[in-house]
């Protein structure tokens, strides 16, 4: 296949549950699909070991399935994951609110399987935790985008499902309340499992998916807590009790099924939206405040990963066309706060993909991306449209 795709120069683009063909500004699928949607096996499952080996095309909540009969799950949030791929959320370095305590995907694949540009098969890894040998190559899968390989089959780590899920939902009246309350988490006697900023807009969108009713007209902390009933019922109360100090103008617990709801409502916003764009940038978490009240100022409705400095997007229905989007990216790479982070069009319309960079400025460790593609894909062969030529100069 790869030998015809280099003579008839037609790109390859592997595709799975096809929730994220437009996410990187994707333009089009012209040339070959590969499906991986029917390599769906579970290959291997020792559960006291507590990895799993499966085909790259299995579904999420298949996956999840699985392993939740055996007290056990990944902890990587996932949208849209009754249709989303392990493969998928690999290429795509998928991952939600639960990244700031148990990590991303990377942390969690200790094999893989795949074809690269050439047609070639190659393993790195295996199916044990403590398996160091070899390059790591698995590790450079993780957000390729499809423009390296073709991932076939994956052995990941799973950990314990935990009993119960509580949430806090705060709100505030300034971003200084916000920001001494979010520096006071380091010395909290809680363990959170998520903290999430969203700006009014967002909030009322998040509440309203979720079906709860919660106070919306101002910026919003939403803090997770998993574990025992016991542990978690203490721990929401602990953080209520430590941020008096900061005057929040609501303090409110979500638990049992409204806690799930709410949750899934986080996960899913950062691709739920019928917004024309839908942008993400990474910064500094001691910047991120910074970027939010800029991207507030242009009516852009946005959540925050608040421990980790990621932010998402979603443009207003006013920016109608390309000059209305490329004025507001123009406003936001100004931003003294991106000068050490970057920001990337994350989802877009597809008749605007190719107007629209990637990158808006250059991610760190551009040039290794552009050596390692040419190793993997020397002909160029895959879903290079996501690569090559996508930095705004």
């Amino acid at each position: 296949m790869t030998d015809n795709a280099a003579t008839s120069q037609k790109q390859i683009f592997p595709v799975g549950g096809r929730t994220s063909l437009s996410v990187c500004c994707a333009s089009s699928l012209s040339g070959i699909q590969v499906c991986t949607s029917q390599l769906n096996r579970v290959i291997d499952y020792p559960v006291r070991d507590m990895t799993i080996t499966v085909e790259a095309g299995m579904r999420i909540d298949h996956l999840n399935e699985i392993v939740s009969a055996e007290g056990q799950r990944l902890p990587v949030d996932v949208p849209q994951s009754n249709r989303a791929t392990l493969g998928g959320i690999i290429a795509t370095n998928t991952s939600g609110p639960k990244r700031f305590s148990y990590g991303t995907i990377r942390d969690y694949v200790i094999g893989t399987s795949a074809v690269d540009g050439s047609g070639n098969l190659f393993k790195s890894g295996g199916r044990v935790v403590k398996n160091v040998a070899g390059y790591d190559l698995k590790k450079m899968l993780v957000g390729s985008l499809g423009s390296l390989a073709i991932i076939s089959q994956v052995s990941l780590n799973l950990r314990p499902k935990p009993e119960t899920l509580s949430m806090v939902w705060f709100t505030f009246d300034s971003y200084q309340k916000i920001d001494r309350a979010l520096e006071a988490l380091t010395t909290s006697g809680t363990r959170p499992t998520a903290i999430e900023y969203c700006n009014s807009k967002a909030a009322k969108q998040i509440a309203a998916e979720s079906r709860f009713e919660l106070p919306c007209e101002n910026d919003v902390i939403c803090i997770s807590y998993e574990g025992s009933n016991n542990e978690v019922h203490w721990q929401t109360n602990k953080i209520i009790e430590e941020w008096k100090e900061f005057s929040p103008l609501s303090a409110q617990i979500v638990d049992s099924d409204h806690a799930t709801r709410l949750y899934n409502a986080f996960v899913e916003y950062q691709t739920s939206s019928d917004d024309p764009v839908t942008l993400k940038a990474v910064v500094l978490p001691s910047q991120m405040l910074e970027f939010v009240e800029a991207a507030t100022e242009l009516n852009i409705a946005v959540q925050a990963h608040a421990a980790d400095g990621i932010v998402f997007g979603h443009l207003p229905d006013s920016a109608s066309s390309l000059e209305d989007v490329k004025h507001i990216l123009n406003r936001l790479k100004k931003e003294p706060s991106l000068q050490t982070g970057y920001l990337t069009i994350y989802q877009c319309e597809s008749e605007w993909a190719e107007a629209l960079p990637l990158f808006c400025s250059s991610p760190p460790g551009w040039s290794i991306m552009r050596e390692m593609k040419n190793a993997f894909d020397p002909h160029q062969l895959l879903n290079s449209r996501r690569f090559a030529e996508l930095v705004e100069t």
